[in-house]
């Protein structure tokens, strides 16, 4: 660990972490270290353990070392490709020999372009491949479907260096071009099998069935054996009493040795965080691991708790007091001395609420607000998606290392639709803002629909894409819509798009990128940059309505005299409707407006706060009153109202 730098060490499970690690690892004030166990047995890993017999499970330790490749260059991208790779279900043994033997001739050599390797990480591929192959000349024959290669580079490199799991994953690291115990096991590399035990005394017996159990009844209490327990002994196990049961598995369990290394991290840490992941597979095992809470116990770093993973399996029906108790119970399971000293600092806690929220009992909600190291906060969208910057901007506030809050990138994007009967376009839309892409960015995307009160079947079509937030209000209009989603954003970025498909939902990138490169902090889509192009469209869409022809091409520039003669501001595009903002500054303005005259009370007040906006071209294409368009002259009047009376009274 580096003096100079911020030591953090996290306990991660395989995916859990994913967005907060991604996040860390580009800070350079920041040394991480990610502590994660091998009892992965699920799915292609559950074959590859069986199959190698001696191999803890690589797949989370394969994970969070693709979550370090830097993509700096293409050996990078190559190299995160492979680690990534899974065989079809339908590939033919020759073709998997093949390509261990890397045959130039073989389809997926070509795919993900292995000799276009740097010399030395080729090398260190062939010699990985080059192991497993001589291995399974010598065993039966692997079953492949949905086979990952990254576990078999691990693998490969476990019986290069004499199945020592440790001393694999550092040359592992070594080809990926990852400092040396980034990931780190958290024991000397004993292999062990997980099993847990339900209330009703049901024995589980694998990874797999642990996270997508299904069982009304919640997880009692987990055990690690050293050996798998055969069908005969299991069967004759499950029919004795729970009792008995238990002390079979006690009686079998082995409490596995500290990793040295892991050991060292932990006394030099200056903060320890017990991340998101499933509970009972990820990060209850690892506690079971000696010397661990000792080490922990006698650390001066700030420790952390992240108890708020709402929709993991195996915690669908515990609360976070069930969570705590169980924290610090496989802590001590291995000690008859009870721990007194404090192993978590600060609990964080993902906020109550009703609609999607499990882990608290009501009851005790207040009770755990009063707390003064219980942290409430309200960073989870659903399964498996974080909002990180604002659980690392907390951890280091608690830690008073509020300075390097400033190195944090955004990393959360909100976009807010507001909707009032859409039904024939919000579909479209909705279909296309779930398949946008930011390019080189990690943007976490918050979408926010809001309808105004809707009565033609638009609230049906929204309820179909559930990983959205929908809230319903009654009889609201733009204003109050668009208020409403930026109080319920969490984004570091908050956008604007409308309901309507006028605008290309690929243009929200060009409104949100110069805020992400910090050239400015409110950024307009103008159409009428393309002035020419939206004339033509304009005479097609009013060729038969002279008065709406008129209001759409001169309404707006009038509105923009008034802006200018009032305000100065000077601005091509004032109705537009997509556009984005500084979270912090767009909900620091205090707005009142309802309709669509919001827009120019953010416009006014973004002048008062002295603040410069950006106009970037974006495309458009209009559409008539009949085809359900919004703004009308009295609209347009309300706004212009508010332009004059507003530069009065300024």
């Amino acid at each position: 660990m580096q003096k100079n730098k911020l030591n953090i060490c996290l306990f991660s499970g395989g995916t859990g972490n994913k967005g907060f690690i991604q996040l860390l690892k580009n800070i350079q004030e920041i040394e991480l270290n990610i502590i994660v166990n091998g009892y992965d047995d699920g799915k292609s890993t559950k074959e590859l353990r069986r199959y190698g017999r001696e191999i803890l499970g690589p797949s989370d330790f394969r994970k969070n070392l693709s979550n370090l490749i830097n993509f700096e260059n293409k050996n990078e991208n190559i190299l995160f490709n492979l680690m990534n790779f899974r065989f079809p279900k339908k590939t033919k043994y020759n073709d998997f020999i093949s390509f261990l033997k890397l045959n130039k001739k073989n389809c997926f050599i070509d795919e993900l372009k292995v000799y276009d390797l740097a010399y030395e990480s080729l090398i260190k591929l062939r010699e990985f491949l080059n192991f497993f192959h001589n291995y399974q000349k010598k065993n039966k024959k692997l079953k492949i479907d949905d086979i990952s290669l990254g576990n078999l580079i691990i693998f490969g490199s476990f019986l290069k260096n004499k199945k020592s799991f440790n001393k694999a994953l550092e040359d592992v690291h070594h080809f990926l071009n990852i400092k040396k115990d980034k990931v780190l096991n958290v024991t000397n590399g004993e292999n062990l099998y997980l099993y847990a035990i339900l209330e009703d005394g049901t024995i589980i017996k694998s990874e797999d069935e642990l996270v997508n159990i299904k069982q009304k009844f919640p997880i009692e209490n987990i055990f690690l054996l050293s050996k798998k327990i055969s069908k005969i002994n299991l069967n004759t196990l499950n029919k004795k009493n729970k009792n008995n049961k238990i002390y079979y598995l006690n009686q079998h369990s082995k409490y596995p040795k500290i990793n040295l290394e892991v050991k060292n991290k932990l006394s030099k840490a200056d903060i320890i965080i017990y991340g998101p992941g499933t509970q009972y597979s990820s990060l209850f095992p690892s506690y079971l691991t000696r010397d661990l809470k000792e080490t922990i116990e006698k650390s001066n770093a700030k420790k952390f708790l992240v108890t708020n993973i709402y929709l993991d399996k195996d915690i669908i029906n515990e609360n976070v007091e069930d969570i705590i108790k169980k924290f610090n119970f496989f802590f001590n399971k291995y000690s008859k001395k009870i721990s007194k000293k404090k192993l978590i600092n600060h609990y964080l806690i993902n906020k109550y609420d009703d609609e999607d929220a499990n882990l608290f009992k009501k009851s005790n909600y207040l009770l755990y607000k009063k707390k003064k190291n219980f942290t409430l906060l309200d960073w989870e969208k659903s399964e498996g998606l974080h909002y990180p910057n604002w659980l690392a901007q907390k951890i280091f506030i608690l830690s008073n290392k509020k300075k390097i809050i400033k190195s944090l990138p955004r990393s959360v994007l909100s976009i807010v639709i507001p909707c009032l009967n859409e039904k024939n376009k919000i579909g479209k839309v909705l279909k296309k803002v779930q398949e946008l892409k930011i390019k080189n960015s990690d943007l976490v995307l918050d979408i926010i629909i809001v309808d105004g009160g809707s009565t033609d079947g638009s609230i049906k079509i929204i309820e179909r894409f559930k990983q959205f937030k929908f809230y319903k209000l009654k009889n609201a209009g733009k204003g109050e819509a668009i208020k409403f989603g930026i109080n319920k954003s969490k984004g570091d970025i908050i956008s604007f798009f409308p309901s309507d498909d006028e605008y290309k939902v690929e243009d929200i990138e060009k409104v949100i990128t110069p805020i992400l490169l910090n050239q400015s902090k409110a950024v307009y889509g103008s159409r009428m940059i393309k002035t020419i192009a939206l004339s033509e469209e304009l005479q097609k869409i009013y060729r038969n309505n002279k008065t709406n022809l008129l209001l759409s091409k001169y309404g707006g520039k009038l509105i923009n005299l008034f802006l200018f003669a009032f305000h100065e501001i000077s601005i091509s595009d004032p109705f537009t409707s997509i556009k984005a903002f500084d979270s912090k500054l767009l909900k620091s303005l205090s707005l009142n407006r309802k309709g669509f005259d919001l827009e120019f009370e953010i416009l006014t007040k973004l002048k008062k706060r002295k603040c410069f906006f950006l106009e970037v071209p974006v495309s458009f294409k209009p559409r008539s009153s009949k085809d359900g368009k919004k703004i009308t002259v009295i609209e347009g009047i309300k706004c212009l109202f508010f332009v004059i009376f507003n530069g009065f009274y300024k």
